[in-house]
């Protein structure tokens, strides 16, 4: 039994947006996650610190340690 309406899935490769900016955890380094904010209060989902921080002082502490 030969079913012609099921199809394959389709895999899109992601594109990424250059306006999206990637925040990394102050103390581990790991990708939080990829968006624009403007404040998060988030406790890191690998090394379990809370993070309280503004978009400004994210940044600040990303290229400090680089």
């Amino acid at each position: 039994m030969a079913n012609s309406n099921i199809t394959k899935p389709i895999n899109q490769l992601t594109q990424t947006n250059p306006n999206i900016k990637e925040y990394r955890c102050p103390y581990c380094n790991r990708i939080l996650f990829k968006g624009n904010v403007k404040k998060i209060n988030m406790a890191c989902q690998h090394c379990q610190k809370f993070i309280k921080a503004d978009e400004h002082e994210l940044l600040n502490i990303q290229t400090d340690k680089t």
